[in-house]
Parts: C-alpha cells; sequence; structure tokens
C-alpha cells in the first residue's frame, strides 16, 4: 500500500504559507516545510495534525538552492505536490533600492521557483502525475511605480508557467499560478503603515486562508491560473493589456486606495495613521 500523498511548501513559515500548509494537512498531505529559519517552521507544525519533515533554505542562495533540489530528488522521489510560496516584495523606486534587494526578488521570487519546478519536473514525468502549483500575484499581470522589480520578478514568473504549462500538460503534470490580491498578512501591514502602495487597499484585502483555498484548487483542477479574488484580477487584467492607460488613471485609483487603507488600519486597531 502506497503512503500518504507529499507536497513541498516553500515559505511554509509565513502567513499564507502557514494557511496552505494547514490546507494540505487536513487533506492528508505528508507535508515537507520549507522556510529560512526554523522557528516560524516549529510554530507552523505545532498547528498540524501529522508531523512535518522540516528543511531550512535561504531561496535567494543558489547554494542552498540546488541543495534543497538535490534532497528532493533524494529523499522525496515520489512528490506529489511542489507549492512555490515563498516571495519577497519591497515597495521602493529603482533608484532607491539597494542592488542586493533588487538582485534578491529576482531570486527568490523567479529563479527559485523555475529551480525548483525543472529540478523536480522528471519525477512527476516519470510517474505521469503531479502538481506544481506557484504563488504569482496580481503584480506579475500590472506594473505600478515603486513596485517595478517585483512586477519585473512576477511578470517572469507568469511567462515561465504559461510556457511550462503546457510542456507538462503532455506528460500529465499540472502546473499552475495562484495570483491574490492584498493579503492580510505582516507584510501588508508594513505597507499600509510604512509607505506601502495605497492600491492595495482599492479591493477587499484577502485571508492567508483564502489563498490556500485557491491554491488547494490550482492544485486540483491544473488550471493555469487562479484569481484570489477574481474581481480583482478584472482590473490587473484590463490595465496589464492597456499599460499606457495606467498613469492618466492612478490619480483616481490612489485617492480610492487610500480611504481603503485608512479603513483597513482602522479595523486592525493599528494606531499610526501615515504613510
Amino acid at each position: 500500500m502506497s503512503g500518504p500523498r507529499k507536497a513541498l511548501v516553500t515559505g511554509a513559515g509565513g502567513g499564507i504559507g502557514a494557511a496552505i500548509s494547514r490546507a494540505l494537512d487536513a487533506r492528508g498531505y505528508h507535508l515537507i516545510l520549507v522556510d529560512r529559519e526554523m522557528a516560524p517552521l516549529d510554530a507552523v507544525a505545532a498547528t498540524l495534525r501529522s508531523t512535518p519533515e522540516k528543511i531550512l533554505c535561504d531561496l535567494s542562495s543558489r547554494a542552498d538552492v540546488e541543495r534543497l533540489c538535490g534532497t528532493v530528488a533524494n529523499a522525496h522521489p515520489d512528490l506529489d505536490v511542489l507549492v512555490n510560496n515563498a516571495g519577497i516584495g519591497i515597495p521602493g523606486p529603482v533608484v532607491e533600492l539597494g542592488q542586493d534587494l533588487l538582485d534578491a526578488h529576482l531570486e527568490i521570487n523567479l529563479r527559485a521557483p523555475v529551480r525548483l519546478m525543472r529540478a523536480i519536473a522528471p519525477q512527476m514525468i516519470a510517474r505521469g502525475h503531479g502538481s506544481m502549483v506557484a504563488t504569482v500575484s496580481l503584480g506579475g499581470i500590472i506594473s505600478l511605480k515603486d513596485s517595478a522589480i517585483y512586477s519585473a520578478s512576477k511578470f517572469g514568473l507568469r511567462g515561465f508557467l504559461a510556457g511550462f504549462h503546457q510542456e507538462m500538460a503532455a506528460h500529465g503534470v499540472r502546473v499552475s499560478g495562484v495570483y491574490p490580491a492584498a493579503v492580510d498578512t505582516p507584510m501588508l501591514h508594513h505597507e499600509a503603515l510604512h509607505g506601502g502602495s495605497v492600491l492595495n487597499f482599492v479591493d477587499r484585502v484577502m485571508s492567508p486562508e483564502d489563498i490556500a483555498k485557491a491554491t488547494v484548487k490550482a492544485i486540483e483542477t491544473g488550471k493555469l491560473e487562479v484569481y484570489a479574488p477574481w474581481s480583482a484580477s478584472l482590473m490587473a487584467r484590463f490595465f496589464g493589456a492597456f499599460p499606457w492607460m495606467i498613469r492618466p488613471i492612478l490619480p483616481l485609483m490612489e485617492r480610492i486606495g487610500e480611504k481603503g487603507r485608512l479603513k483597513f488600519i482602522a479595523r486592525k486597531g493599528f494606531s499610526a495613521q501615515q504613510h
């Protein structure tokens, strides 16, 4: 008798990663949790029904990523699901961000998930099944000021997924991207209080559990793109098709977003009222 299905989740110690891990644990998966630090992984593991495997990996380090690929290939050739959830998003003008930070966005958000998917693909092809999902972002569809490098990495990831999805379909392997709008995580809290884009607050803020549900949907259906919420994707896809329209309409969208930001920080009980 075969054992439980296996799923690997990167960025498992964060808000979205923890919610995805709990959702997969509830569905009987044996989990391999990956993050940079052990304490967040221990905290997530304590909330699960079964004991996961925990692996430390700094996805900004190519050496660490290679070690992770080797570990998965050797210890988990029967991996059923790969969730590339880890990501970085530091807002700011390109000229004010250090080169190390620019490189980190490209390494963590683009190169690492591509490398992991490429490494795991042969074993899924050999078995004729498997699912690979990446947490992308609506920032992979529409690029805004102060998010240029973030969007560059996410645009690249979206492009990779579109082509890779077609390649892997012939082998019975599912490849999907999940496209969240703003999500109620510490990263969003920081943006709300310290100068992040107010456009995060134009639509409703999603919960990590909302994104976990979208991720499970992607795993189970193999749909190329799963949006959360679908309504927010309409505006992003429209302006993604007509990027020249963004700048003229941006002041209006920022006024709407600022109202949403103030409502959000009031609902969360934050004391700072400025950015």
